[in-house]
């Protein structure tokens, strides 16, 4: 890519077609924002309220912020092959696909999607969607130095980037409504670019119309309440993620997640004690077996107080499985 290769996700390049419908959508009640939030007071008013809230400049100690770039991305992994899944960005998971990319040439596709006029019909790219982070920069851990490790359990906070889960993809990019499949905390981070989440609590999901265990047939952005009526009585809550932003979803948290311009995010998913069993005995709720086994492996490390160096090796794969 030569010289071209400097450009960097821009920030508030959203497509027209978007911009119109986001002053025209019904506005929700906005997810809480923190600009300080200490982890004693993260965990008791948050977490041990199953309440989701975004902390403002979570990462702004971390070089990342000014680091990632498509070029470092390029020069640390370009040779990478890397799976993208395509059909998430209008169809759904309906559409779903998964293709085989080197990162370079996909780094170029993004690049050469975002140097067109934000009206053009060109298909847009793939979406490099949970993938590890280490696998993508394995020099993470000296980008993220002064990275808030307290927001995590304890056992978590010596290996936690062996957890974390890497996003990189174009404005626009979609995942439809769902929850995470294991039931996990989930902590957002926010890198490069924004985007919009639609969120409701688990208990809503009665109104969602769920599908494949965790999926919902609701477009709630578009709802179409002929065919989805029910989602009329759902209480929805939004925000938007900016760069530094940390977003935290506790389990079972239904979210859309919508791309607003080229992003980059990373996110891990984690158990406390109390919430691995309850995923391990949600397998009485429809939980497929594969997952209910991986939330067993995490409660019997908690629990057993077995260091997360010698459980990894029964998890690694959830880490590397499209759902």
């Amino acid at each position: 890519m030569g010289n071209s290769m400097a450009w960097n996700p821009p920030t508030g390049l959203v497509s027209e077609g978007y911009l119109k419908d986001m002053t025209t959508r019904e506005s929700y009640p906005l997810v809480e924002r923190r600009e300080i939030l200490s982890s004693d007071d993260f965990f008791s008013d948050y977490v041990a309220k199953s309440r989701p809230v975004v902390v403002s400049g979570a990462l702004k100690h971390c070089a990342a912020l000014s680091r990632w770039s498509f070029n470092h991305l390029h020069s640390v992994s370009g040779q990478r092959v890397v799976k993208l899944k395509q059909g998430l960005i209008d169809e759904g998971v309906a559409g779903l696909k998964t293709v085989d990319s080197r990162l370079g040439d996909y780094l170029e596709q993004l690049e050469s999607h975002e140097s067109l006029a934000s009206g053009s019909s060109r298909k847009r790219p793939p979406y490099l969607h949970d993938v590890p982070l280490l696998g993508i920069l394995p020099d993470a851990e000296a980008d993220l130095e002064g990275f808030p490790v307290d927001y995590f359990p304890l056992w978590y906070r010596a290996t936690w980037l062996r957890f974390a889960q890497f996003f990189l993809g174009p404005r626009h990019s979609l995942t439809p409504l769902h929850f995470d499949c294991l039931l996990t905390h989930n902590l957002f981070f926010q890198v490069t670019g924004r985007k919009r989440f639609i969120l409701l609590q688990h208990d809503q999901l009665p109104y969602c119309y769920r599908y494949r265990w965790r999926w919902c047939a609701v477009d709630a952005e578009k709802p179409d309440f002929a065919s989805h009526p029910l989602y009329r009585e759902a209480q929805i809550q939004e925000c938007i993620v900016e760069p530094g932003d940390m977003l935290y979803m506790p389990p079972g948290m239904l979210h859309h997640v919508r791309g607003l311009d080229t992003a980059i995010s990373f996110n891990v998913d984690w158990h406390t004690r109390d919430s691995a069993i309850r995923g391990v005995l949600a397998l009485g709720r429809g939980m497929p077996l594969k997952n209910v086994y991986y939330n067993l492996v995490l409660a019997i490390g908690l629990w057993g107080g077995i260091s997360t160096e010698r459980i990894l090796p029964w998890y690694r794969s959830y880490l590397n499985y499209v759902s």
